[in-house]
């Protein structure tokens, strides 16, 4: 095979789904055959489970990865001369987002540099004021000097929660305190509580080491581990002060999240820079990571929480299992502990096995804001562009979201900052992206800016049905989400009607040109009056609504939108076709399961005839009439 061709997208191609276990695509695509060939000179084949081919001789025509592994048997077909439909079945019963597996082109213009990204986080993320070490040593003495007060209120609190509040000054918004000034106090704050606490708690410890009895090593041991823990966080807050003020980037920022993690995750007793997890047993060192996810989610379903988790770690750890990273964030986040967080953003920035999965989560906890993460655009940006660049649908459209906002969903940025971020053009450019790899979300999303005329789109019935159609064929599931969508349908063909038929009564009027029969057959009634000298005409929508009503479709002039019919109409009628077949599907298998029963049984009544005559002999003997070939002179 000498040349392949170069994948942007699907083009003008549409495909189809089925829902819940139905396995089967069918997929529509355009195709122009060069003069000569004929479609049986075609071979169309599916290589490694997920690659389309199609070929003619040795010349490939289409090459295409799908979204995921189907079956190689492959059925196909042209219709017309301009159109291939391929019927293919999916091994696995699950919903496609998309129909291609695209990634990216690294160089794609569409990306913001890290350059940008930083510009954007030295704009939002403001500089903390450097500490000295003479400052930090008086701020030490300080906290030594209240923890040795009677009735301190420091060393009662719980760090935890301290944590919480201080991480909550920062995420809450506020209507007056929402700007740079408000920002870089709620942190300096945060940053001086932080140290009170770890210090007032570390001179609590040492006071009771000081006070211990010697012989007591269990209570000694347990002070030490105390203060060990305590000591590693207070490096660690100081590592990430320092980091906080130098000059906002990319970088740093990463950095100093990773450490704040560090330092949560030593609060509760874990010291180690990694997540580790041992096997209890041969056998789990056999299973696969979908089978260790198998195994926990059972676990988690029979309350054994334990259990769960272990077999999660097991497959997020050892196997990088992105389902698992996902399942043990959600778990932890519940139990209040830090160690998801950590595994979620260690999975993230691994830069050897990329996870397009990880990326998108990670980058809707920056764009939402959770603890442990701040609602950062630039944060966000820089995670969903690591997931769209491998393909994710999923991470475009909410890149696509995020320039049309111009802010995060839970947005620290004023209302000027937002403007100069938002970017309708890469709003549309992203969500395009989507579009070209068959995302059928992306095309509900094309559709609904049609039905409405948002961000830039016309306001047209014609594009904004072909768009929720195409939509609702590759996820079913999308029109019964939105249920309103068919009644805006319908509204915008019967406001496009009365607009296609006023504009050409007003004409006709003012031109004074004699009513034709050419005319009155595109729908148009007019009436002739002569009390003024001249011609008025008035267009009449009473038939058009009658013919709505009565389930005809609409007549419509050259060139109108509602041309091919209402969508109402349309609906009714392939939902009473639907009935009618399921009817009579149901009708014709329940007589061949009859029919196929009486020949079945048959020999089954040949054995039994002579058991049932031996039943009948006493009766007939008994009741004499029975046996008479004339019951009524029995009476």
């Amino acid at each position: 095979m000498s040349y392949i061709p170069t994948t942007e997208g699907i083009g003008r191609t549409r495909w189809t789904q089925g829902e819940g276990d139905d396995l089967a695509i069918e997929i529509r695509v355009p195709i122009v055959l060069p003069s000569g060939v004929k479609p049986r000179d075609l071979t169309v084949e599916v290589k490694d489970e997920s690659i389309l081919c199609v070929s003619h001789g040795a010349t490939r025509i289409l090459q295409w990865r799908l979204y995921a592994p189907v079956q190689t048997a492959v059925e196909w077909r042209v219709e017309g001369t301009d159109t291939m439909i391929v019927d293919l079945e999916k091994k696995v019963a699950s919903m496609w987002s998309c129909l291609l597996d695209l990634p990216m082109r690294a160089d794609d213009p569409l990306f913001s540099t890290e350059d940008e990204i930083n510009r954007m986080f030295a704009a939002q993320l403001p500089v903390l004021p450097p500490v000295s070490e003479g400052e930090a040593a008086e701020r030490a003495e300080v906290a030594s000097a209240e923890a040795g007060k009677d009735g301190e209120t420091g060393a009662a609190e719980n760090l935890d929660k301290l944590l919480d509040e201080a991480a909550a000054e920062v995420v809450k918004k506020s209507p007056t305190d929402t700007t740079h000034d408000g920002f870089l106090k709620a942190a300096l704050e945060n940053y001086e509580s932080e140290f009170r606490v770890i210090t007032t708690k570390i001179a609590e410890v040492d006071k009771e080491m000081a006070s211990a009895p010697e012989d007591d090593e269990g209570a000694l041991e347990v002070l030490k581990n105390k203060k060990k823990i305590l000591t590693r966080m207070l490096e660690l807050h100081n590592e990430s002060r320092k980091l906080r003020a130098q000059p906002s980037s990319l970088g740093n920022f990463l950095k100093c999240t990773m450490i704040d993690l560090l330092k949560a995750r030593a609060n509760i007793g874990a010291m180690s820079e990694s997540e580790e997890e041992d096997y209890e047993s041969a056998e789990e060192k056999f299973l696969s990571p979908t089978q260790l996810m198998a195994r926990g989610i059972q676990l988690f379903e029979e309350q054994n929480i334990k259990g769960c988790l272990h077999f999660l770690r097991l497959a997020a750890i050892h196997h990088n299992h992105d389902q698992s990273v996902i399942l043990l964030y959600n778990i932890y986040s519940q139990l209040d502990t830090p160690r998801g967080c950590y595994l979620l953003l260690k999975r993230a920035l691994d830069d050897t096995d990329v996870s397009a999965a990880a990326n998108t989560k990670l980058g809707e906890l920056f764009d939402e804001g959770t603890r442990n993460f701040l609602p950062l655009f630039p944060a966000a940006l820089h995670f969903y562009q690591r997931a769209a660049k491998l393909g994710s649908v999923n991470a475009m459209l909410s890149l696509a979201q995020l320039w049309l906002r111009g802010s995060t969903s839970s947005s620290l940025l004023s209302e000027e900052q937002t403007e100069a971020l938002r970017s309708l053009s890469k709003y549309h450019s992203w969500l395009q992206k989507a579009i070209d790899r068959g995302c059928g979300s992306a095309c509900f999303v094309r559709g609904c800016m049609h039905l409405k005329g948002e961000n830039g789109c016309k306001r047209s019935y014609a594009l904004a049905k072909e768009w929720i159609d195409a939509a609702s064929s590759s996820q079913p599931d999308v029109l019964r989400r939105a249920p309103q969508i068919g009644q805006m349908l319908d509204a915008l063909r019967l406001e496009e009607a009365e607009g296609a038929a006023s504009p050409s009564a007003a004409s006709s009027s003012f031109a004074g040109i004699s009513v034709s029969r050419h005319s009155a057959s595109n729908g148009t009634a007019m009436a002739v009056k002569e009390d003024d000298g001249g011609l008025k005409v008035t267009p009449s929508l009473a038939r058009l609504r009658a013919l709505n009503k009565g389930g005809a479709p609409v007549a419509a002039g050259a060139g109108s939108p509602g041309a091919a019919g209402g969508a109402g109409y349309g609906k009714k009628s392939f939902a009473k076709s639907a009935r009618r077949r399921a009817f009579w599907e149901k009708t014709c298998s329940c007589g061949a399961v009859a029919y196929g029963a009486y020949v079945l049984l048959f020999p089954l009544r040949i054995v039994m005839l002579p058991y049932f005559y031996s039943l009948m002999g006493p009766l007939v003997d008994a009741l004499p009439w029975l046996g008479n070939s004339n019951a009524r002179d029995v009476f």
